[in-house]
């Protein structure tokens, strides 16, 4: 299993794949990609902006589409700028052939309210093929949040 280069990562979104709506140069690292803030939801309300409370759970949905061909998978890690304001994210990993926002659970484990803004790089994604294709993609797997839109719960 090889981990994608930003150049690895540019030639795969440029045959739209990978990060197919919303991609944002900037975003790219050395090993992976930036993912940004479209929305976030907390209780019940949805927000763009928000300062969340210490000792809450939010939900955050990518701003980007994402679309993994059927022979690469991701992994999710939380950016340290926020790691050191007091989140905590908990991540599961990306299956291959997953295609669709992503929906992204965090809490804020600090004494203080921390601000939360659409548009910013909250997790690093990091891209890995796999050594052989699996037997049945996600699509045929569950597949129950391929092609999602928005937070999804």
């Amino acid at each position: 299993m090889g981990i994608f280069t930003d150049s690895q990562i540019s030639e795969a979104v440029e045959k739209g794949l990978l990060v197919s709506e919303n991609f944002n140069h900037g975003s790219l690292t050395p090993n992976g990609y930036d993912i940004t803030i479209g929305s976030v939801r907390v209780g019940e309300a949805t927000y763009e902006n928000v300062m969340v409370k210490p000792g809450t759970f939010f939900l955050v949905g990518s701003r980007e589409f994402f679309n993994f061909p059927d022979d690469v998978t991701g992994q999710i890690w939380i950016r340290s700028s926020y790691a050191r304001k007091g989140l905590i994210g908990s991540f599961g990993f990306i299956d291959a052939g997953f295609k669709g926002n992503l929906t992204l659970s965090f809490l804020n484990s600090s004494g203080k309210e921390v601000e939360i803004r659409a548009g910013e790089r909250i997790a690093q994604l990091v891209f890995s093929r796999l050594e052989s294709s699996p037997e049945k993609p996600y699509s045929e797997r569950s597949g129950n949040y391929q092609n999602s839109r928005g937070i999804r719960i």
